[in-house]
């Protein structure tokens, strides 16, 4: 059975929007080691529309230019939307009706994990069903004092575990947590 990981970026006051104002001065070498190690050793991607379209115009434009991007491009993406209809960026897949049973029978298969990148919408509708396995934090040192945090008021209570934590050169934390449910 594969897992499910969560990656994605936060402010230290839990905020997640408007990432390309706070996050991208951080994204440097180190960081897309990282995020290239986590994808050489997942089987793909599970994407929202939004950071579908995003990720798919950026990459695509910067095809050939690292390790990271030519793994993103390649590698299997499974999209969860109900207004996409054609996919153009190579090897994608739609998942069609209801997105968490897709996504079980998805974990159901054989091989490595599954990423979720950011997609905080989608990651809501996986921890509603117990379908996530692990998360990724990415503690920015940027407070903002306003704006979207990561878990919505009222989501339900999830005991994880830190089961490891990376400090990047350039300040931001990476909390690795795992879900119990995960462990057992």
């Amino acid at each position: 059975m594969r897992k499910v990981i969560v990656s994605t970026y936060v402010t230290l006051d839990g905020r997640v929007d408007e990432i390309q104002n706070w996050a991208v001065p951080y994204d440097d070498d180190e960081a897309v080691s990282y995020h290239t190690d986590l994808l050489m050793n997942s089987d793909g991607l599970l994407l929202g529309r939004k950071t579908y379209e995003i990720f798919g115009a950026n990459s695509r434009e910067r095809s050939g230019e690292s390790p990271y991007i030519d793994r993103i491009n390649s590698m299997p993406k499974y999209v969860a939307s109900t207004t996409l209809k054609d996919l153009e960026w190579e090897n994608s897949h739609l998942i069609e009706g209801d997105v968490p049973a897709g996504v079980a029978k998805l974990k159901e298969e054989p091989g490595q994990p599954l990423v979720i990148y950011g997609c905080r919408d989608l990651m809501h509708s996986l921890l509603e069903h117990d379908l996530i396995d692990e998360y990724r934090i990415w503690v920015h040192p940027v407070v903002l004092g306003k704006g979207m945090s990561l878990f919505k008021d009222g989501v339900r209570r999830t005991a994880l575990d830190l089961v490891d934590t990376t400090v990047l050169s350039s300040g931001v934390a990476i909390l690795e947590f795992q879900s119990r449910q995960a462990q057992g």
